[in-house]
């Protein structure tokens, strides 16, 4: 048996099934079920329906492709809340009666409360279950406590890369500080489920693949050293999964978050759009044609500028206000009509160039880029000499669809638009440290500028 369909979570026990989505009103359906989470992340079960006579369900489970239900139970005091769940295969046995027996489920998510917190002097710590992690050794600190990876030791990696798919491979477990005391479970919810997010983005940019989380659990320690589970959550993890493409050396992991998770800030996001550039980034490895990988990378270029530019006070998208470009267009009008005219040019070709007038408004991406460039430093010239070539492929693919260069030729840009991208994505983090050369395919110290372009 694979790895990846071993179990590492289980329950059974009797409980309550209502669909959510139906016009039926409220239903509680009396069942009996068995539920699991394994190593790639999936939570599956089966249910029994307990009454008797299950003729007034047949309408609501021969239409259960389209029905969410959810499953909730009390398990010797554990609260357990299962949704959205989704019926996966039914096969109703027609005898006298109707049954529905051993009704297999797949669901979203997985809620486990345990107790209530006991003490308000008890240590609390949490540990994600995460996937496609890779780390050694790696602990550093955050405002709110330590944070410390972890690595199962199993052969998990050799299915992953056979069957290409995720898989959890190890954890991350963050221990608070004493001073860190909130009032409820939701409010460390909140807390840890921020950090986490912003953790596994800057492992998932290191590594070159999506990393996502899989399981929750909330503890508290005592004063004796005993730990128990006080809350826990699970939920399907990402199922793609890209051949690594490591950005910075997993075994300098604790380096890396040292200096990135305080320069990654709220405002990364907001004034660059970085989590949006960083799933096009991953997602882009994910493609399996050369163009539309070029275009997922290129698109990350895009989202950068478009963001850059329009948070400069003024916006860099219009060069010239509106009131004052109508003005520039009626000035235009006379001249050109009458040079079109000189030039024989049919009413049809005059209308269109016409009404490409507006575009003479716009800064056009390689300024902004250039702009941007220069506004962080970042040097591009040992990359490459001309920013243009970068997107004329990117136009070529867009409109033409196809790049009109030799295979060749066509890896040679895309090597050099993902080494720009690396850079840029590891300046605006001010990253110091090693890093992995897309171009020479060395590890060598980071430098924004090797070649003072500015």
């Amino acid at each position: 048996m694979s790895v990846l369909r071993e179990r590492i979570f289980e329950r059974k026990g009797e409980g309550s099934l209502k669909p959510q989505n139906t016009e039926l009103g409220h239903i509680e359906i009396p069942v009996t079920f068995t539920c699991a989470q394994y190593r790639d992340g999936v939570i599956d079960g089966t249910i029994t329906l307990i009454e008797d006579d299950h003729a007034p369900y047949m309408d609501l489970f021969h239409t259960h492709e389209d029905t969410k239900f959810s499953l909730c139970a009390n398990l010797d005091g554990e609260e357990l809340n299962i949704e959205p769940l989704s019926i996966s295969n039914i096969s109703p046995q027609m005898g006298e009666r109707v049954e529905f027996r051993d009704i297999a489920f797949i669901a979203d998510y997985l809620k486990l409360k345990h107790r209530e917190i006991t003490s308000a002097t008890n240590k609390i710590f949490c540990r994600f279950d995460v996937s496609n992690l890779k780390s050694f050794r790696t602990i550093f600190e955050i405002e709110e406590g330590k944070v410390t990876f972890f690595q199962y030791e199993d052969d998990i990696w050799k299915d992953i890369k056979i069957y290409k798919k995720s898989g959890i491979t190890g954890g991350v477990q963050i221990d608070l500080n004493d001073d860190v005391r909130l009032q409820s479970i939701d409010a460390y919810k909140s807390l840890l489920f921020n950090k986490i997010s912003k953790i596994l983005r800057l492992a998932s940019l290191s590594q070159g693949t999506y990393i996502d989380w899989a399981s929750f659990e909330l503890c508290e320690q005592n004063n004796e050293g005993v730990s128990e589970r006080i809350y826990s959550e699970r939920k399907n993890i990402r199922t793609e999964f890209s051949a690594r493409h490591e950005l910075t050396p997993y075994g300098d992991l604790s380096n890396y978050f040292k200096k990135n998770f305080f320069t990654y800030t709220d405002n990364l996001d907001t004034d660059l759009g970085f989590y949006f550039a960083l799933e096009w980034y991953l997602e882009s490895l994910n493609r399996s044609l050369l163009e539309s990988k070029y275009l997922g990378l290129f698109t990350v270029l895009e989202t950068f500028i478009y963001r850059f530019a329009t948070t400069q006070k003024p916006p860099r998208v219009f060069i010239l206000v509106d009131a004052d470009f109508k003005r520039f267009k009626e000035k235009l009008k006379n001249p050109m009509k009458d040079t079109l005219r000189a030039l024989s040019m049919d009413t049809e070709k005059r209308k269109a160039l016409y009404l490409n007038l507006p575009c003479l408004n716009r800064y056009s991406f390689k300024d902004n880029l250039t702009l941007f460039l220069g506004y962080y430093k970042i040097g591009y010239s040992d990359i490459i000499e001309d920013l243009g070539d970068l997107i004329k492929v990117r136009d070529n693919i867009t409109h033409r669809g196809i790049s009109e260069r030799e295979f060749d030729a066509l890896i040679e840009a895309y090597d050099k638009l993902m080494a720009l991208v690396h850079r840029i994505f590891l300046s605006v983090l001010n990253y110091e440290g090693s890093y992995r050369n897309w171009i020479n395919k060395h590890l060598e110290i980071f430098k924004k500028d090797p070649d003072s372009d500015w």
